[in-house]
């Protein structure tokens, strides 16, 4: 009986992977090029000093999945993307478009198995001129004249915008719902320059 139990209990946490996408492993390291004191995290963290990890990070490897590092606890200011583009290896801070080394907390970015997906909306409350995107665009201005978007609505997958084009600058992730305006994502303004979906594997 124990061990019918148990083999339901492994099978029904692997059919909740499989429907919900698994959070996935990643690996902080305090200096660059993977070296100093490390940290593997399967869940998220919302202040990494409480697992004795000082909140200065360096280098990232991301075994699977994708995450955010937020620059303050409780998932808070600047986000910075690691996901399994370029295999998911980071070996400076230079690499997410980090000003400097600070990362206080880290979360998984939530896996949607829908086919990526996304609703661009000039203006706040899904209004004004609307694009609809299913790729990567490296500037939205060259490709279609605009570089401010005020609300944004994801149907499938998850997503990064960045500040300024061939995904470079501040950016901020995505996920599947509704943001009726920019602060609903943690933007101070609308202006954007490109965009790209975000790599689970």
């Amino acid at each position: 009986m124990w061990l019918f139990l148990y083999f339901c209990s492994k099978l029904g946490s692997a059919l909740q992977r499989a429907f919900y996408g698994s959070s996935g492993r990643v690996t902080l390291y305090e200096q660059r090029n993977f070296t100093g004191r490390r940290l593997d995290l399967t869940t998220e963290c919302q202040k990494l000093t409480e697992k004795n990890f000082p909140e200065r990070c360096n280098s990232v490897q991301v075994e699977s999945g994708a995450w955010v590092g937020y620059e303050y606890d409780n998932f808070r200011g600047r986000q910075y993307l690691w996901d399994m583009s370029d295999r998911g290896e980071y070996n400076s801070c230079d690499k997410w478009s980090g000003p400097v080394d600070h990362v206080s907390s880290v979360r998984a970015v939530r896996q949607d198995n829908n086919p990526p997906r996304i609703q661009l909306f000039e203006r706040p409350g899904f209004s004004g001129r609307k694009t609809e995107l299913q790729d990567d665009i490296p500037n939205l201005m060259t490709r279609f004249s605009m570089n401010r978007m005020a609300s944004v609505r994801v149907l499938g997958g998850a997503w990064v915008v960045y500040q300024e084009p061939n995904y470079r600058g501040t950016h901020y992730i995505l996920e599947k719902r509704d943001y009726n305006n920019h602060s609903d994502w943690g933007a101070q303004g609308s202006t954007m320059g490109s965009i790209r979906r975000v790599r689970f594997n």
